[in-house]
Parts: C-alpha cells; structure tokens; sequence
C-alpha cells in the first residue's frame, strides 16, 4: 500500500468512520458499473477516467466518485439520474455535492466556520436530511443557532441542472430543516437564494482545475461541471482553513506554467550554437521565474498562513470574539421575565456591544487582509514579468520550440494523474505542520464553543 493510499484511508476512516461499504452499496456499484466480482473492472466515460486513478485509492474513494460518474456513464439510459450542488448558510458556508437519491457524495466548508462544523464528522454517504440534521445540530449546540432567539437564519442554495430539480430538492431540503429545527426548539427564517447557472458553473469548474482544456471544458454539460466540483470537494478535504486551500490552489495554479517552461528550457538547451545567446537569456529568465516562485510560495506562508503574522494574530482574535458573542446570544435568549428590567438591559447592552466590537475587528482583519494581499501581488507579478520574457524570447525560437505546451506534455491520463500527485505531495510535504496545526486550531475552537455553551458536553452528532 502506498504512502498516499493509506493517507486517503486513514482520512476516509476519520470522514466516514466505516471504510467498508456495505454489501447493498457494493453490489449496486458493481452492477451498474458492469463490474464482474473476480476482475473488478468498471467502465467510465473516457472524460473523466483521467480523474480516477489519483483519488481511487482506496475503495471508499472509488466509491464515492464513481458514485457521481454514474449518473454520466447512464444519463442517455435514465434522465433522472444526476448531481446537484446543495448550499447551507447559517454564517457558517457549508457546500455538498449530491445524487438523485439525495446521497451526499463529497462536502466542504466554504469558510472556516463551515470547515469547523463538517470538521471530524461522518457525513459523506449519508442521506441528505441526515446531513443536515447532522449541520442543524453542530450549529445549535456551538451556538450558531439558538433557541429562544428571533434571528436564526438559515439560507439555502441549490444548483442543478432544470428548474424541477432544484425546487425538489429545496422543498425536501426546507422541509428537513423545518422538522429539525422544531425538534431542537430553535424558531428560524429559511430563505432560498439563487444556484449557478450553466456559465458560472463553468467558470467555476475551471477555476477549480486549472488543468482542463478548453475543449474539455466546452463539452461539459451541467453535471459534468457538478462532477468537477465534487472531486474538487475531495481533493482539498484534507486543508482545514479557507487561506491554506486558497495557497494549495495559488500552488497548482503556477506549477503548470514552472512545468512548462521547465521542459521548454531543457529543449532550448539542446539547440544549435547560433541560439548561444538566446539559450543563455533563457536560462537566467527560467532561474528568475523559478525564485519568484519560490518567494510566491514563501510570501503567502508568511502573510497568511504562519501563526505569527498580522493575519493569524487578528483572525484569532475574531475567532475569540465571535465566541464571546455566541455565548452571550445564549444569555439573552435565555432572559425570562423573571429578570429585573436592569438585568436585561444590562445583558441587551452586552450583546451589542459585543457586536460592535466584533464588526471592528473584522473590519482589522480586512484591511490586515488587503495589505497582505498587496504584498503577495507584488511577489506574483515578478512571476509574471518573468513568464513574459520567457514567451518573447520563444517567439525567436524554433517553432518546435512553441509546441511545447503543458497540455502538449501531460498528453495521457497517467501524465496529468501523476502531474496532479506530484502538486499535493509536495505541497503536503512542504507544509504537513501547517496543514496539522489548522486541524487542531479547528478542533481547539470547537470543543472550545462546545464547552463554553453547554458545560463541556462533548456529544457528536452523528
């Protein structure tokens, strides 16, 4: 077993808990994917067999995406198969891909309180209204929703391909969180706010993988883009913050032009003596595309991802704050009117007081943010000035010189499922205690919610 193997198991087993499906699961996989039970072999639509064998480690993981390559490999066969985008927003952005049956096939957190509350819990392969009993619950008992309170707010969005669709889902969708809701006690608005059309999902798609081509993009239909979307889901559950997975993608993103202009530099090299001087400046331009990387990658890990800068310091401080505001939610929704007049007001004046100190310390972070930012353009944009040299002085090479493109050299599935392997291995290994530090500084805020409003009850809902 390979060391990423286990990697994805040992995650699997934390995410799901059974890394064994059951045998109704595996025998309807292993039948609608023509599998007979010595050879094991299963058809997949040739779009997306590049993705598989990356993520297809271990069963759990075939299974939940050939889960979703299903309903293309049949769509001709059975129009009511297909893969929707559910959004739950409660302050916490919580993001899911499911099926026809309403099976969650993958989850993300789309901030980090959304990354909090699906941190550590068995939620993939369940029914959707399990799901989000599982989301109303965790949000309840760490204060997001509270009972008593009159401004509980629950939004949902759903994406999918007809309007029949998303409205049977959202009807299913609203009628679970009504149920749940009225058994947890807490009264709470439910809005609906518009899903992705077909364009900005496929916006969407290619921003997720950069790797997609043009003609593969454009061939897409909805679902396929809803499929994209799902792998994306899995490819990233391991970055417990919303800036770590915004560095791995940023990483992604420029290792396809570092791959490129590395195999171009080693043609270059072998060119005849009269490209002397041409080589050489290649060579220097390669060098400087190759440190302006490199201070790239450093940049971003020192404004926002290492734990003493401005950044993390501030985003702490928030984290501590909207603590301390959830708690008093709690305390003013639990008021009576037994209370003195004095007592509430006094309690009333805290909370918003909390408030107010909150929306200034978010707006600290923010403009903490901005600068940051600012200084990692500047460190991009030497990349980029340096990936222009390097196009003008191919522009004078041969012209077998300017065939070579990245989707000229990662031309097979195996060329890009190793690409792909390589960019999260090294990334993994560059930054594992980064990675490690955000799922405990994740898990620290939880049971430190937990705690604080429910007297170190430490249930899971499950």
């Amino acid at each position: 077993m390979s060391k990423l193997e286990k990697k994805l198991k040992t995650d699997m087993r934390k995410k799901m808990l059974d890394t064994n499906p059951s045998d109704e699961l595996y025998e309807r996989v292993k039948k609608e994917l023509n599998m007979k039970e010595k050879q094991k072999q299963y058809l997949v639509n040739k779009t997306y067999k590049r993705w598989v064998p990356i993520l297809a480690t271990s069963f759990c993981i075939l299974l939940a995406i050939v889960i979703g390559v299903i309903a293309l490999n049949n769509k001709k066969v059975n129009a009511k198969e297909y893969n929707a985008i559910v959004q739950v927003d409660m302050n916490p952005s919580i993001q899911m891909v499911v099926d026809e049956e309403n099976k969650v096939l993958s989850i993300t957190g789309l901030n980090d309180e959304g990354k909090m509350i699906i941190y550590g819990e068995a939620i993939v392969g369940k029914n959707l209204d399990e799901a989000l009993e599982i989301i109303v619950k965790i949000e309840t008992d760490l204060g997001y929703l509270v009972e008593g309170s009159d401004d509980n707010k629950v939004t949902l969005t759903i994406s999918a391909n007809t309007e029949e669709i998303t409205n049977k889902i959202e009807e299913f969708s609203r009628n679970t969180l009504n149920k749940v809701l009225e058994e947890t006690g807490v009264i709470a608005t439910i809005e609906t706010a518009k899903g992705y059309a077909e364009e900005e999902l496929k916006l969407l798609a290619k921003e997720l993988d950069p790797t997609l081509t043009e003609e593969e993009i454009n061939n897409f239909n909805y679902n396929d883009y809803v499929h994209v979307v799902q792998l994306y889901h899995l490819e990233v559950a391991d970055l417990a913050s919303v800036k770590l997975e915004e560095m791995y993608n940023e990483f992604k993103n420029y290792q396809i032009s570092i791959t490129e202009k590395e195999a171009v530099k080693n043609a270059v090299n072998h060119l005849d003596i009269i490209y002397q001087g041409l080589i050489h400046a290649y060579n220097l331009a390669y060098d400087a595309l190759n440190n302006a990387y490199t201070s790239m990658q450093d940049g971003y890990y020192s404004q926002f991802i290492d734990p003493t800068s401005e950044y993390q310091k501030a985003w702490l401080e928030l984290a501590e704050l909207k603590q301390a505001y959830l708690d008093q939610r709690v305390v003013v929704a639990n008021l009576t009117e037994e209370e003195t007049d004095e007592k509430i007001f006094q309690e009333v004046q805290k909370l918003e007081s909390l408030k107010r100190e909150y929306e200034a310390k978010l707006a600290i972070l923010e403009s903490i943010e901005k600068a940051s930012s600012t200084v990692y353009e500047t460190l991009v944009l030497v990349f980029e000035t340096s990936l222009e040299t390097m196009k003008k002085i191919e522009e004078q090479l041969p012209d077998s010189i300017q065939t070579i493109t990245f989707e000229a050299l990662i031309d097979t599935e195996n060329k890009l499922n190793e690409f792909k392997q390589e960019v999260c291995d090294t990334f993994e290994a560059k930054y594992q205690e980064a990675i490690d530090n955000a799922k405990e500084t994740l898990q620290a805020r939880k049971e430190a919610l937990r705690a604080s409003l429910h007297n170190n009850d430490s249930q899971s809902y499950e």
